[in-house]
């Protein structure tokens, strides 16, 4: 008898052990996946590779399927919409942004009193509203979330997202709060809306020249976008168009107006809508023989950079022209596209040999008026440091090489980063520096550093790159993709060859007077305002203002007029060496 309690106890004790067993395993399963998505997360080199997303997703549904009554199955059927998610923030392909959304409501169907459902109804809503341009079933999700958690830390979000789409709301006498049969459910959900509350192209920049133009759209969201070349049409004398159609979008008030540029190069830009939701912008050329169309992020706007075969008047460009659409009436181009061919632009690949001659030189202090840069430990802005250095490097180089040099900010003035190439571009220029200081969260670091575009080769340039454009390394990771087609025309080699004298030249020019000048070396990466240049360009990260003592050598005029001074010898060094101006 005594054995055989003996044996009962033990046999209960055994399977009060199994939950607990179950619940570690569990536990261990979910950590390991969290440590894999952290992981991807501080890689902007991985987030490139769909597998490197499938292989974090595989481990977050290991976690809820095999423990389903865990504590951690909500968090990782969660994570799993997350990590979804944001895997369709680089893909930009719509069915992940769908499976994002159905985690997250599967996450909320099947724990509906986890703490984290009413974040999940949110971000589906996000989704729906901004990616997927479903903005009833956008409203109806925020809908939820009030309805279902109005004490959740999500709802007060969730209330002033309804008020904005208030207008996509069901009808009042199709609203019903009791459980509701899939047809009533159906007649509830109102008609896709045919522009209101969609993306806007708001405004159309430009700048011009007979052998250059850049045309920015300034958009309010993210849209899909194509572009389409039409070659031109002899017979019928219809020059040569390039257009570009974003969807789900609208024209914004005052952008259906043509506008006339007549510069040599383009004729004029046209807008309008080819069919509902979509907007079409058309270039009407004189003539082309290369194009490249990107988006850059925050805000989103497309950039369509031309080349023509005209030479440009570098006498009448030295100062940049930008110009904004007008507002007037509707323009109707759907008609003179409709029946024209689409075909590839004859791409034409520019010689990657460096100028014959040194004649101008775009100097671009960095940052500027609402945008102050990185702040130093002492309240340095860095925008006041890259106006001073380029002021004194404009000097410098005039005085050393006998160049013109422009400055794309004189004074405490914002300018966007397309801005800034587009300057370069348009004024001719042989050599474009961009000046920086560097920073980072630990006061620590360091030393000099030196960047061309190019594919970033480790983080740490990928987080240096995500900083100076103002963006998230996941931007980053989308910025790279891109550049596979406008690597062509960014003239590498003498970039790279133009970052190495500057950097040698910096380091060993400012050794001579001062102690811990680090050589953090020559670095490649995705920069935006380096992006589109059609010159060798560089940007310099002379110190690290978050340093302390960098700082305050920053904001020494002393160790200023030794930087620019090491920078001027070091181009002369690069144009004698390319032969842009006689050795002296």
């Amino acid at each position: 008898m005594r054995l055989f309690l003996r044996l009962a106890l033990l046999m209960l004790l055994l399977l009060s052990l199994v939950p607990a067993a179950g619940a570690a395993d569990a536990e261990r399963s979910y950590q390991q996946a969290r440590d894999a998505y952290y992981k991807l997360q501080n890689s902007a080199r991985k987030q490139l590779y769909r597998d490197q997303w499938q292989k974090v997703l595989d481990l977050f549904e290991k976690v809820y399927e095999r423990y389903p009554n865990s504590g951690r199955a909500d968090d990782a059927l969660f994570m799993a919409a997350k990590t979804t998610a944001k895997l369709y923030n680089i893909s930009r392909v719509k069915t992940d942004a769908s499976q994002a959304v159905d985690l997250y409501r599967k996450t909320v169907q099947l724990h509906p009193k986890s703490s984290l459902s009413d974040d999940a109804l949110l971000y589906a809503g996000t989704l729906l509203e901004e990616n997927l341009a479903d903005k009833p079933a956008a409203y109806l999700t925020y809908r939820q979330l009030v309805d279902q958690y109005p004490h959740g830390d999500m709802a007060g979000q969730a209330a002033r997202r309804l008020e904005r789409l208030a207008k996509y709301a069901p009808p009042p006498k199709k609203v019903v709060k009791t459980r509701v049969s899939k047809k009533s459910k159906a007649d509830a959900r109102p008609p896709a809306p045919t522009g209101a509350g969609s993306t806007q192209l708001s405004a159309v920049r430009f700048w011009s020249n007979p052998g250059y133009t850049r045309i920015v759209l300034d958009f309010s969201g993210k849209s899909d976008f194509s572009t389409h070349f039409l070659p031109p049409d002899q017979a019928r004398e219809v020059p040569p168009r390039l257009y570009v159609d974003v969807s789900p979008a609208v024209l914004g008030p005052g952008m259906k107006d043509p506008t006339i540029v007549d510069d040599g190069l383009l004729r004029r830009i046209r807008t309008g809508h080819p069919e509902d939701r979509t907007v079409r912008v058309v270039l009407d050329l004189e003539s082309i023989s290369d194009y490249k169309v990107f988006p850059l992020e925050d805000p989103y706007r497309i950039v369509i950079d031309i080349a023509g075969s005209k030479l440009v008047d570098t006498a009448k460009l030295t100062v940049p022209e930008i110009k904004t659409l007008s507002v007037s009436s509707q323009d109707d181009i759907a008609k003179v596209l409709d029946q024209a061919p689409r075909e590839k632009a004859p791409l034409h690949v520019p010689e990657t040999s460096a100028s014959t001659t040194l004649r101008k030189i775009v100097v671009d202090a960095g940052h500027g008026g609402r945008d102050p840069g990185a702040i130093g430990p002492g309240g340095t802005y860095e925008k006041n440091v890259t106006l001073a250095l380029a002021k004194k490097l404009a000097k410098k180089l005039k005085s050393t090489l006998g160049c013109e040099v422009i400055l794309t900010r004189s004074t405490d003035v914002f300018l966007p980063l397309e801005e800034r190439t587009a300057i370069a571009n348009k004024v001719g220029a042989d050599l474009f520096i961009s000046l920086h200081a560097n920073a980072n969260t630990s006061h620590k670091p360091y030393g000099i550093e030196t960047y061309y575009l190019n594919f970033s080769k480790n983080d740490k340039a990928a987080a240096v790159a995500a900083r100076e454009n103002g963006t998230s390394l996941k931007q980053v990771s989308d910025l790279e993709l891109i550049l596979f087609d406008l690597m062509a025309n960014s003239k590498i080699n003498e970039s790279s060859r133009l970052a190495a004298e500057i950097q040698k030249g910096l380091v060993t020019g400012l050794r001579r007077n001062y102690g811990q000048i680090k050589d953090l070396g020559v670095r490649q990466g995705p920069f935006y305002v380096l992006l589109g240049a059609t010159m060798p360009s560089v940007l310099v990260e002379t110190a690290f203002i978050s340093n302390s003592r960098e700082e305050k050598r920053l904001t020494s005029s002393k160790y200023q007029e030794r930087a620019v001074d090491a920078i001027a010898q070091a181009v002369k060094h690069y144009a004698e060496a390319n032969k842009m101006i006689a050795k002296r």
